[in-house]
């Protein structure tokens, strides 16, 4: 085995090395009190040098809180400890996440320790060079796609959740096919993304992706905007195509179809029972091939009952269906799609954002989302824009106050799922009880398995198992030794 290799700090050395600006250096003697405190570390843990200097590690570094200090452990075995990873607050409230090394300092004759030396750097630097390069890596390829007149790709599906991992699954079928899909889910739940993300997957993903909000357009001018007119077929009418036609070999997205009028929803239809259809005032067939996939904010089965849509459109329409669930059922995805906003939006606007502090995690995961993964984008992006330059953490003061009233004193047993009046059995409520538990567990401790164990009073193996007969995937959750 190799030897760690011995080394000896004189004082004009330790001089030097305090004036190091860019990485913070701490050094201690052989009491565990300071002698050295550089630049860097002043402007990291925002203290002066002549404030720290003799005075014993735990003293200025009172977070450990009777804990050993990784410098104090190397002290009395003499090993070098490399590439940990240490969390804190420093002087002025700031949190600091930084990765650390410690040495130990010997004598000129190698036999005794008389030191050690800590070097540590804030992770949120490395992160925000990461962030910046892995966006502009991100613009170029989505500028490839871009002429399409698309956003998004499968890739872009955030979530770990069982559910939308078999939406995403359906998705990936769905673009395999040329068949119709239909897309239903509440407002905001991403519907127009797996349409798009459906398309660029496909073998049409080179031709356009036209899409359409059916119920923000007057019913008057609807059929014109989706079959072109001709010229004459009303006054101030032209020869102009629609978008069935600029579409062609590509896809046709139809959003909120069950805003349709009935009559216009026959010749959708048509179009998907002969592939044909006339412009509006013209007696000629015109023919397409362009793929429709069409989005309802309501269940599809209600929208027939209620007479919003026609059941026949339906069957044609619905030959592949995607459910996509609300947020408030797939709670293990809200911190995942929180963190990937953070990092998407807060680069983009100059700031080091990394993660979330453990009260606003249990605010964002305890809320309802009725605007599901839009409205948690919008609160993530209003958090960003409120926080400090100087911020690694979203705190919860970030965050928007009618949220916190929502979920201030909500307990586990506050939704209706687990009144005894429900249709549930013991085993399913006692199941999905276990499951919002661990999931809140793991939320509250960034998906570490040792710490969200500790908390609930499991030992590790024991969770892992938990989390294995309950379904919750691992892929996300990682260990701290």
């Amino acid at each position: 085995m190799k030897k760690n290799k011995k080394f000896y700090l004189d004082l004009d050395t330790i001089k030097i090395f305090e004036k190091v600006e860019d990485i913070s250096i701490n050094i201690l003697d052989s009491g565990g009190r300071f002698v050295g405190f550089s630049k860097g570390s002043e402007i990291l843990d925002a203290m002066k040098r002549e404030d720290v200097i003799g005075k014993h590690v735990l003293e200025v570094y009172k977070f450990y809180d009777g804990e050993v200090s990784p410098a104090l452990r190397v002290l009395k075995n003499g090993e070098p400890l490399k590439d940990f990873n240490i969390r804190y607050m420093n002087a002025n409230g700031k949190h600091i996440d930084a990765v650390s090394c410690v040495y130990p300092i010997f004598d000129k004759t190698g036999k005794e320790i008389v030191g050690s030396m800590c070097i540590y750097r804030d992770k949120s630097d490395f992160i925000y060079l990461s962030k910046k390069l892995e966006q502009l890596e991100e613009k170029l390829r989505k500028q490839e796609k871009k002429s399409n007149g698309t956003r998004y790709q499968i890739s872009d599906i955030s979530g770990v959740s069982e559910s939308i991992r078999d939406c995403t699954q359906q998705a990936e079928l769905a673009a395999s096919l040329s068949a119709p899909v239909l897309i239903y889910g509440e407002t905001g739940t991403g519907k127009e993304v797996f349409a798009q993300s459906i398309h660029n997957a496909s073998s049409r993903s080179s031709a356009p992706f036209v899409a359409i909000n059916c119920s923000a357009i007057p019913e008057a001018l609807l059929e014109s905007t989706l079959f072109g007119t001709v010229k004459g077929a009303y006054t101030g009418a032209s020869d102009t195509k629609g978008l069935f036609e600029a579409a062609e070999n590509g896809t046709v997205f139809l959003d909120e179809i069950n805003s349709m009028d009935l009559m216009l929803q026959s010749k959708i239809l048509r179009i998907l029972e002969t592939g044909t259809y006339r412009r509006v005032g013209s007696t000629k067939e015109l023919t397409t091939n362009a793929q429709i996939i069409s989005a309802m904010n309501e269940h599809p089965q209600t929208a027939i009952e209620r007479g919003r849509v026609r059941s026949d459109l339906y069957y044609r329409l619905a030959t592949l269906t995607i459910a996509l669930p609300p947020l408030r059922e797939r709670r293990e995805d809200i911190i995942p799609l929180a963190l990937s906003f953070l990092n998407s939006e807060s680069a983009a606007m100059g700031k080091k954002l990394y993660d979330f502090s453990k009260d606003s995690r249990t605010f964002l995961f305890n809320y309802d989302w009725p605007g599901n993964v839009r409205e948690l984008k919008h609160v993530i992006v209003r958090a960003i824009l409120l926080s400090p330059y100087n911020s690694n953490v979203i705190t919860s003061d970030l965050l928007p106050m009618d949220l916190k009233k929502s979920t201030a004193g909500r307990t586990l047993l506050d939704n209706e799922a687990w009144s005894p009046a429900s249709s549930h059995s013991l085993k399913s409520l006692t199941e999905a009880f276990e499951r919002k538990v661990i999931l809140q567990a793991l939320s509250t401790h960034n998906y570490n398995i040792t710490k969200s164990a500790e908390s609930l009073g499991m030992v590790r193996q024991s969770l892992q198992y938990k989390m294995r007969t309950l379904g919750i995937k691992n892929s996300r959750y990682h260990f701290e030794d």
